[in-house]
């Protein structure tokens, strides 16, 4: 996916957020916005894609506060209280319908979308949420495909439910390789986070997707191990609007089923749906 016209003021002013967790050095932010700006305009224009410039972005962020993962204590907190979640809702989940529809909602739990709010009450905001269901939903079509699946995660308090989800898949017949950030990068799932959560548990194989600190999934940088998963595999999960933004530049032949709360106008027009939605959509290309 391209970068559209909103997302210069939605980065940047999601920069300055971001830096806050670490500083309230007024100059410093400044300085921090000043160069972001500079950064994000150099690369507009070259048909990167939205995942590449934000990416660039945000590294430059990390360097000028000072840290590579501002984000830190928020992933331990988002998981403890998906963990608490789970407990609760567990018994309402009877399908692998249902363990999907529950990862899709915990991708509301994403922080790198200026005007999109995590809900402070998560649990009321599940119970609705799960009761209006997905706005689109091709998962008729790609359940049927999901012999040896490879599932690009997305946020922590999300992987809780993407664990759920994951072994329902297994349960259901389906070989399941999961990936996971190399390096830190929001408050997506590293390997640190998933050795934290025995994530491994969960899957057939656990790997991390290569290059660094990357904004969703770039084949690229995937070490051999996932590239390998990859062109095996009949179906790949992505989870979250930045594995949308990155894999839709890629041409890969494996039929991809992308998971996600839309959370901004671009990808909502990109996708045809509104913010706000719950979709489960299958791309072949």
């Amino acid at each position: 996916m391209q970068l559209a016209p909103e997302c210069r003021s939605c980065l940047l002013t999601k920069i300055r957020g971001q830096s806050r967790l670490v500083t309230k050095d007024e100059a410093l932010l400044d300085a921090v916005t000043e160069k972001c700006t500079m950064i994000y305009d150099s690369f507009a224009g070259r048909n990167l894609g939205a995942a590449v410039v934000a990416g660039r972005v945000h590294r430059c962020c990390y360097a000028e506060i000072g840290t590579s993962d501002p984000y830190s204590e928020i992933k331990i907190r988002d998981n403890e209280i998906a963990g608490r979640i789970v407990d609760t809702v567990s018994p309402r989940l009877l399908t692998l319908h249902d363990y999907m529809v529950a990862s899709i909602l915990g991708n509301s739990m994403d922080y790198g979308v200026t005007g999109h709010e995590v809900a402070t009450d998560f649990a009321a905001f599940f119970e609705k949420m799960f009761a209006k269901g997905l706005a689109l939903d091709d998962s008729d079509e790609f359940f049927q495909l999901a012999d040896r699946v490879v599932y690009f995660t997305d946020n922590c308090g999300e992987v809780i439910f993407d664990k759920l989800f994951c072994e329902a898949l297994r349960k259901n017949g389906s070989e399941v390789t999961i990936v996971v950030k190399e390096k830190p990068m929001l408050n997506d799932v590293t390997l640190k986070e998933a050795a934290d959560i025995h994530l491994e548990e969960a899957a057939d194989a656990l790997y991390h997707s290569g290059g660094g600190a990357q904004l969703g999934a770039h084949p690229t940088y995937f070490p051999q191990d996932v590239s390998d998963a990859v062109s095996k595999a009949t179906l790949i999960i992505a989870k979250g609007l930045a594995n949308y933004e990155s894999l839709t530049e890629y041409t890969i032949k494996t039929p991809i089923a992308y998971l996600m709360m839309v959370k901004c106008e671009p990808v909502g027009r990109n996708v045809g749906a509104k913010k706000g939605d719950l979709i489960a959509i299958l791309r072949r290309q």
